[in-house]
């Protein structure tokens, strides 16, 4: 399958993707129903933009409103977490990048809150599992969600820490698209693969007409 999808999405009426590193473009575009993705700069910082605002805008959450013209967002990862939120409510969407240095800054608050609107959910991305993601102590602390400590090493789940930041924010219905993209050769791994590593462009589309 060139492009996974989370079933609660489906069911909740949201075109969206997360791609392999085997998915054409072509694919992508076809399954989101959108001749263009808008993407902003990523410095795994904690800044949400809405869509319509995003041309050359440093970001690491970009949100589409319903009925707008620029109505699908995307998140390059290698590693980092995409996160894709709808609000069933107003057909609105959101897509986070979600490295450490997000997710300790608050990316996934930032990029909900710009959100807004009732009746969320959300899917998180295959990314880097606990079984593979090791990092120092300190950035383990600063974290949390330590799955097991190494010496002076620590392994992370970050998938953990990004369900555990969207359920303080009252989204709790959550699907899991799983995948470990260091050690599952169909997905892009910095970690694995360096500065050869390419991106998956994980994208959501609003609805296009605003409930």
């Amino acid at each position: 399958m060139p492009v996974l999808h989370s079933a609660l999405l489906d069911s909740a009426g949201f075109r969206h993707g997360f791609p392999t590193r085997d998915t054409p473009e072509d694919a992508l575009l076809q399954a989101l129903g959108a001749p263009r993705i808008v993407q902003a700069r990523q410095v795994h910082g904690a800044r949400a933009v809405l869509a319509v605002e995003a041309a050359g805008q440093e970001a690491d959450a970009l949100v589409a409103r319903a009925g707008q013209g620029e109505a699908c967002v995307g998140v390059r990862v290698a590693d980092c977490v995409p996160v894709l939120v709808a609000s069933r409510a107003t057909g609105d969407v959101v897509a986070i990048h979600a490295g450490w240095r997000g997710v300790v800054a608050g990316v996934v608050r930032a990029g909900v809150e710009l959100l807004g609107g009732a009746d969320r959910v959300a899917a998180i991305g295959p990314c880097i599992g606990p079984c593979c993601f090791e990092v120092g102590r300190d950035v383990g602390a600063r974290v949390g969600f330590v799955a097991r400590d190494a010496g002076d090493k620590a392994f992370v789940d970050l998938r953990a820490a990004v369900r555990a930041h969207l359920a303080a924010l009252g989204v709790d219905e959550v699907d899991d698209v799983l995948g470990c993209t260091k050690h599952e050769a169909r997905f892009h791994s910095f970690r694995r693969d360096g500065a050869d590593s390419g991106r998956m462009l994980a994208s959501i589309a609003a609805r296009p007409t605003r409930v």
